[in-house]
């Protein structure tokens, strides 16, 4: 609890006083362990705390590709991945809130450019809820969750969404979808692999960048 406190008490002393890229990170627990059976209604319960903010989000990245793949999460996945868009600061903080009144805790904050760029949330399960946040820059979304590197993808993949049923509960997931899951992941998408890597070799939309 001690070192969660210092984790977050650095992190807001240098968020007053940069506006470059920032971090919180803290988990008391192995980030790397596959999603348990039944984290689908952790995923369940997230999207709905999402729709009852009245917030645009979309499942994305290995939830995306596992469940419109394999009709199941990807099994040496470790997270569920969500995507929140066309939100402010204020949103962002009605999120946390709400979050943790439904027992949820954070582990992972990245802000840059004065801007909540990604909020990690796990609960007592050790479920971890990652949800990246875009901002809309002429005709993309950006992110800017990871120190040095942008993420960008075309706006119509954000304006045209699909609904996608799983476990008889509709999700938003992006449109186009199988045009997006080759600009996310490359044309052999459809190749399913047998280990988690560092996500960054995967992920086409990201390029390196000068801050």
């Amino acid at each position: 609890m001690i070192k969660r406190i210092i984790h977050k008490v650095i992190f807001n002393i240098k968020c007053l006083f940069s506006n470059k890229f920032n971090e919180y990170h803290y988990f008391k627990f192995d980030i790397n362990k596959p999603l348990p059976k039944g984290a689908y209604r952790v995923m369940n319960n997230c999207c709905d705390i999402l729709s009852k903010l009245d917030l645009k989000y979309r499942l994305t990245d290995g939830t995306v590709l596992g469940l419109y793949r394999e009709g199941a999460f990807i099994a040496h996945d470790n997270d569920i991945d969500v995507d929140v868009f066309d939100v402010n600061e204020k949103e962002i903080n009605k999120i946390k809130n709400e979050f943790k009144k439904n027992g949820y805790s954070i582990g992972r904050i990245a802000t840059n450019f004065g801007l909540t760029q990604q909020v990690v949330f796990y609960n007592d399960e050790n479920i971890i809820f990652d949800i990246l946040f875009w901002y809309k820059n002429g005709k993309k979304y950006e992110n800017f969750s990871e120190q040095g590197f942008l993420r960008a993808q075309d706006e119509k993949y954000f304006n045209d969404l699909s609904i996608f049923n799983y476990d008889n509960h509709d999700y938003f997931i992006p449109g186009h979808i199988e045009e997006w899951l080759v600009v996310r992941y490359g044309p052999d998408w459809k190749t399913p692999k047998t280990y988690k890597g560092d996500w960054k070799d995967d992920c086409f939309d990201l390029e390196k960048i000068n801050e």
